[in-house]
């Protein structure tokens, strides 16, 4: 491939797009760094009604509480919700003409091109606008969330007048704007309106100090030019600090601006009020002495660094070669850095969803961190662990005596999911984040990270489960360990006994929790001692696991999703209309429970995480029986679907749901783009190319193994993983799988049952692959 056409491949240009609504647009073209995140919005949208769109600066986990307002209150409700705060927009422009200003009269701005250059994040628009007097100017944004410093973002306009010479002023000012939060399409879809108490801090440079009224954290944001035009002078007599740019413009001739944010890390409100001097002055010096261009570059380099790790290529199909590398950068850019945040579930690009983390972060998005960003993935689960106090008292408010029980949807820790049947009966996120937590430390060997923190998770969720569940003491579960009054991973099936997923995820925590302690009794005795772990407990949870109850129906030699699930009538998919999915949009809750039908997989879904539980006919019978059942109303439905396909070798079905799944954002497959990309989904796409088309699987016996089937409309996929301290390449056309030793010394692994050594004189092994 010629130099123009890699380039080319890493380009998101407006023409590419369908879809040109103003909302999707902010979306999709939205930049972000994991600290904060701004959408791609018209830069002369302010506080005038009717400007459309959500324009905003979005930081991750800074959220205010709002009272949850319920018709009937039980006990143990959730009192507060937690919203994302949706601060100032940095790319916003104040433009003077004729003496109308842009925040007082509407100017009509018409986008004439945007282009993402996402190997380096640098984003390039362009706008036509007109002033309410008929005076036509191009205005030209380049703008970037640095990779390099989490607390960088800068924009850079360039003004030319198109039928006219004449003055016009600049504003880059920042004054109060309402928030106006739009619908998530979750089952609870609502709109909220939080006030930020805002204080413009005395400098030589625009500065705010912003503070949450009931959550009580603050944080500071100041901007600054990057220059020593003459043009540009620091005003604030009107009690707005700001830059203006008082301009004598010629006609086809263009000027240039360029402005850089700093934007602080979280802060407790009194210690931001105490303290915000001290950091304007680190900020300023650090922009001080830099220019647009040198921070651009840092970001880049950081930026490029990210792809060389994390890059999958396709060959033969440019369509889903964009669409998993915008998968790809969203994710990279959504993932919080510092151990205290996670991610989103629609990234730092939206308010949908209010900026809660749910279970996607660990079982859809975490993956494709484990295997290509370690560090990464270890700050995320850190997230975690720095909640365990929290999910402790939720786990005691429960009646439980022990035992952490994660909250469903938190940005704090504290469950803000007033709706419980959907929400925190879903109690199967205890084990996913157990799940989660094993496979960073099996796949990287991070001992230390067991020690400091995985173990207390697993083990406390694992007491969470044996306080939760009990023994069955009639019937079928006579004997046996049940979970009841619980919702598997599919919403439209609510507080059922024996979910089948939460059961084999309950009894895989268990065992986690005494196979490690096992190790720790080796080397670390007194952690076992400090949790208060003892031989009776550990026995009790591998009673618990062994005689976990898992409901089969023998007639039809399938896994059944719960108790009573094949005791339903199947939904009337052939009476329901085209336009009234998702369901849960145009039926109510009890008249989904009643019947058979799947929001997202379920009871597949643990058979996609334990594919050594059964062999390829129980998968098959397992496919054929729910694949017909459901909706895949959920983003995260599809790329568990299309893994499942290539496992059992139905390929062609396979790729139909890859070729979905990729383009779920590009193509705003489910209609909800606007309120900010699907992230779990993205992520997932990164499992269909590994675990799906690549069949990587990871055993207790063989480790990393391999049954690639290279769909044909592709000729090539190529991606690298890190494993157990080492870093491979694989490359696999439909002859042949490549593995190519990057970093390590030595690395085994299997492919279609060979075994393949790579080692430091022999670094690359090619497997003939089998035709299936």
């Amino acid at each position: 491939m010629a130099v123009n056409e890699q380039k080319q491949a890493f380009q998101l240009h407006l023409q590419e797009l369908t879809d040109r609504n103003g909302g999707f647009l902010e979306t999709v073209y939205a930049l972000a760094n994991g600290h904060f995140g701004v959408r791609a919005s018209d830069p002369l949208q302010g506080k005038l009604q009717g400007s459309g769109g959500m324009p905003g600066l979005f930081v991750n986990g800074f959220y205010d509480f709002s009272k949850i307002n319920y018709g009937e209150v039980y006990a143990g409700f959730p009192e507060n919700n937690q919203t994302i705060a949706q601060l100032p927009d940095p790319r916003y422009l104040v433009l003077e003409v004729d003496g109308q200003r842009s925040d007082e009269v509407s100017f009509s701005t018409r986008v004439v091109d945007k282009n993402l250059d996402m190997e380096t994040g640098l984003l390039n628009e362009l706008f036509e606008i007109t002033s309410p007097t008929g005076k036509i100017l191009q205005l030209s944004l380049s703008s970037f969330a640095s990779q390099a410093d989490e607390a960088i973002y800068c924009v850079s306009y360039t003004i030319r007048p198109l039928n006219f010479s004449g003055s016009v002023k600049l504003y880059k000012q920042h004054p109060y704007i309402d928030q106006v939060f739009s619908k998530d399409g979750d089952i609870r879809a609502v709109s909220r309106n939080n006030l930020l108490d805002r204080q413009f801090i005395d400098a030589d440079f625009p500065a705010l100090q912003i503070t949450t009224q009931r959550s009580q954290l603050g944080l500071v944001m100041m901007w600054r030019y990057l220059g020593e035009d003459s043009l540009v002078s620091f005003d604030s007599a009107d009690g707005i600090p700001k830059y203006v740019m008082d301009l004598d413009l010629q006609q086809g001739l263009a000027e240039s601006f360029d402005f850089g944010y700093s934007i602080s890390q979280i802060h407790s409100l009194m210690d931001v009020a105490m303290n915000h001097n001290a950091y304007l002055k680190g900020a300023n010096a650090h922009l001080q002495h830099h220019s647009f261009s040198s921070l651009f570059t840092e970001s880049a380099h950081r930026m490029q660094a990210f792809w060389r790790d994390a890059d999958v290529q396709i060959e033969g199909d440019p369509e889903s070669q964009k669409g998993i590398r915008f998968n790809l950068f969203h994710l990279h850019q959504s993932a919080g850095h510092d151990g205290k945040t996670s991610i989103p579930a629609k990234g730092l690009t939206g308010a949908g969803y209010e900026g809660h983390y749910f279970w996607d972060t660990e079982t859809f998005m975490l993956p494709a961190f484990t295997y290509t960003n370690p560090s990464m993935a270890r700050a995320i689960l850190m997230y975690r662990y720095h909640t365990l106090d929290a999910a402790r008292r939720q786990a005691h408010d429960f009646g439980l005596d022990s035992g952490a029980m994660f909250s469903w949807r938190t940005i704090n820790g504290a469950e803000a999911s007033p709706y419980f049947p959907a929400g925190t009966a879903q109690v199967h996120i205890n084990a996913d984040i157990a799940h989660a937590a094993s496979e960073y430390i099996q796949v990287t060997g991070d001992t230390d990270f067991l020690v400091e923190a995985g173990f207390e998770i697993i083990l406390e969720t694992a007491r969470f489960w044996r306080r939760y569940g009990s023994f069955g003491v009639d019937g079928p579960q006579s004997g046996h360990f049940v979970i009841n009054k619980v919702t598997g991973p599919d919403e439209y099936t609510a507080l059922v006994n024996n979910n089948y997923y939460t059961n084999r995820m309950a009894q895989h925590n268990l065992r986690l929790a005494v196979l490690y302690a096992r190790q720790l009794q080796q080397t670390h005795p007194n952690k076992l001692e400090e949790l208060g772990v003892t031989e009776k407990e550990l026995q009790a949870f591998s009673h618990a696991a062994d005689e976990m109850y898992l409901p089969y129906d023998d007639e039809l030699a399938v896994k059944m999703q719960d108790d009573g699930a094949f005791n339903l009538e199947i939904w009337p998919f052939d009476q329901t209309p085209r336009d009234h999915y998702p369901l849960l949009l145009h039926y109510h809750p009890l008249r989904l429970y009643r019947h058979q039908v799947n929001k997202q997989p379920d009871t597949l879904l643990s058979d996609f995480l334990f594919p050594e539980d059964q062999d390829i006919e129980q998968l098959k019978r397992d496919f054929d029986y729910y694949e017909p059942l459901t909706t895949h109303d959920s983003s995260l439905s599809r790329p568990i679907f299309s893994i499942l396909a290539n496992r059992i070798r139905a390929h062609h079905k396979a790729y139909r749901y890859i070729a979905e799944s990729l383009l779920t954002d590009l193509n705003n497959g489910q209609g909800n783009s606007q309120d900010g990309v699907h992230v779990g989904s993205m992520g997932a796409s990164w499992m269909e190319m590994t675990f799906g088309v690549a069949g990587m699987i990871r055993t207790q016996k063989d480790g990393l193994t391999f049954s690639p089937h290279l769909p044909s409309q592709w000729t090539a996929l190529t991606f690298k993983i890190k494993y157990q301290g080492s870093q491979v390449s694989v490359h696999i056309t439909r002859s042949q799988a490549i593995f190519k030793l990057v970093v390590g010394d030595a690395m085994t692994l299997h492919c279609d049952g060979q075994l393949v050594s790579l080692k430091a004189k022999s670094r690359t092994a090619t497997v003939t692959l089998d035709e299936k």
